[in-house]
């Protein structure tokens, strides 16, 4: 490749030229005509950034060097790594260039997953992301900030073959670093798509929350103040584009289309966030369906029963839980008062994503969960099939005549022992009540659900404390024994005594006082210390 001898020389007086290092040529938009731009790297001792003219090309020189530093501390705010994920030709340099773009992309691709995990948590492993989506995610970001280089990357929302060509050239060549961020764990392949991987997913949340507790978020260009007359380059640069800027088409482009959540009816968009009730419609294809909402539990709750009518028969019966603000009353008493025992979660985002996580992690493990129908990130609300069945709750309290002692017997010892089941896996549920465990007495099947609070660490011996104790509210004496030495006798055929044993922690029985009489805990209690003598 030739370039003019005015390209190869840096103007400013002091500056050593160096020889050339890579140059690569890509498209860019002015007028409304495509053009080609080059850039040139160089040696160079001093960092420098230079726009030159050659036959009407435009070309941005600078240092090998300082690409370097943009790609791996934004030290121009990328102005100059970010034309790596352009649809460029390498003129020169080709294994310098292709170094370079690796180790951007690799960038991208470990800053994109952050976003991902601060934005939805531990939902995020749950999510289905395909290649395209890390650049389509990273450029819109950088444009946000920097909407002069538009002009670069005009082929995000393709209208022809050539836009259609480069954006697919551009997202083929994320590959092989996403190939290696598989090797590595951060993802996993799944099918035409990657998934975040579940360990790195939960150390990436704990460490996300922590710089984002502290606030460590340092501002691009921060080093330019060191260099007055790199600032001036940087300026210049910023103010070539801008003057040729024009409208790019790219401020409709929603990243989050193309990043999906599995649900039982397929991938839905995360994007997909109209009014509940318009997008369940559009959702299902229900067109001019009929809802019926009716609410479930106390006022406090935000749960509610959608019911679906077409022609006027019913179609089909939603579950709707809608997860409410910090401000909660319902939350905050409890955190207050069972905090000495229980780290209770409060942000909506948080417990949704804690849901929708666990819902994936149980069922993958055998066991009956709610099936996921629709998700809204923006009106914090999960949609789920509702179960036709009864509480552990009710099957004691308002449906007990209909039950055969033996029947209620065995459903009690089954709720014991499937919870040691679900400890065995790992999992703490955090709100453990019984209300929380659905059954079908005639079949034998169960089903866990409310699984905002659960976590994979944590006290077991609180979730199994609070499944005994709560019942002490609707239940006294002789009963209370009863429900609590056989949810203690299921409990020890599947889990571990010492679990059993913490139970009998008095910090149990202060934290449940409210809730729960002392005169009935402590029956409650001797019932589960019977059951460990005559366990051995």
């Amino acid at each position: 490749m030739r370039v003019a001898a005015d390209a190869r020389r840096p103007r400013a007086s002091g500056l050593a030229a160096g020889k050339e290092v890579a140059v690569i040529e890509y498209p860019a938009r002015s007028g409304g005509y495509t053009t080609r731009e080059r850039l040139v790297l160089r040696e160079s001792g001093k960092d420098y950034i230079r726009i030159l003219y050659e036959n009407d090309v435009r070309i941005v020189e600078t240092t090998y060097g300082l690409v370097m530093k943009d790609l791996s501390s934004s030290i121009v705010a990328e102005n100059l790594a970010v034309r790596l994920l352009t649809p460029f030709d390498a003129l020169m340099g080709e294994d310098e260039v292709g170094s370079l773009r690796s180790a951007y992309l690799r960038r991208v691709v470990r800053r994109v997953v952050d976003d991902i995990i601060g934005t939805y948590e531990l939902a995020a492993t749950n999510l289905r992301i395909p290649p395209r989506y890390f650049l389509v995610k990273w450029i819109k970001s950088k444009l946000a900030i920097l909407p002069h280089l538009s002009r670069l990357f005009w082929w995000l929302t393709p209208t022809d073959h050539v836009g259609e060509s480069y954006l697919s050239r551009v997202s083929e060549g994320t590959k092989g670093v996403l190939e290696e961020a598989c090797r590595d764990g951060l993802l996993m392949k799944d099918g035409d798509f990657y998934r975040i991987c579940p360990l790195k997913s939960l150390k990436r949340v704990s460490l996300y929350k922590g710089l984002k507790s502290k606030g460590l978020v340092r501002p691009a260009l921060t080093d330019l103040t060191r260099d007055p007359r790199l600032a001036l380059d940087v300026l210049k640069l910023v103010l070539s584009d801008v003057q040729r800027i024009e409208a790019d088409g790219l401020a409709d482009l929603n990243p989050e289309d193309l990043l999906y959540i599995p649900t039982v009816r397929g991938l839905q968009p995360v994007s997909q966030d109209e009014p509940l009730i318009e997008a369940l419609k559009s959702s299902l294809s229900l067109g001019d369906a009929e809802f019926r909402i009716e609410r479930k539990g106390s006022l406090l709750n935000s749960t509610f029963l959608l019911k679906i009518y077409v022609d006027g028969q019913p179609r089909e019966t939603l579950f709707v839980k809608k997860y409410l603000s910090w401000s909660d009353i319902k939350w905050i008493a409890t955190k207050l008062w069972a905090m000495p025992l229980r780290n209770f979660y409060l942000m909506p985002g948080t417990r949704m994503g804690n849901e929708v996580f666990f819902l994936n992690y149980l069922r993958d493990r055998g066991f009956k969960v709610p099936e996921i129908i629709y998700i809204s990130w923006k009106e914090k609300a999960l949609v789920e099939n509702a179960i036709d069945a009864i509480t552990l709750t009710e099957a004691w309290t308002k449906m007990r005549r209909g039950l055969a002692d033996e029947v209620l017997e065995k459903v009690t010892m089954d709720v014991g022992m499937l919870l040691a089941e679900i400890h065995s896996a790992g999992v703490v549920l955090g709100d453990c009540k019984p209300d929380n465990f659905l059954t079908r007495p005639e079949t034998g099947e169960f089903w866990v659900v409310d699984l905002e609070q659960a976590s994979l660490r944590g006290g077991q011996s609180w979730d199994l404390s609070e499944l005994i104790l709560y019942m002490g509210h609707y239940l006294s004496g002789e009963d209370a024994a009863r429900y609590a030495a056989l949810i203690t006798q299921g409990y020890l055929e599947a889990g571990r005594r010492e679990v059993v044993e913490k139970v009998l922690n008095s910090a149990f029985h202060i934290v449940m006082l409210p809730w729960s009489p002392i005169w009935t805990q402590v029956s409650m209690f001797r019932a589960v210390s019977n059951k460990l003598k005559q366990a051995g």
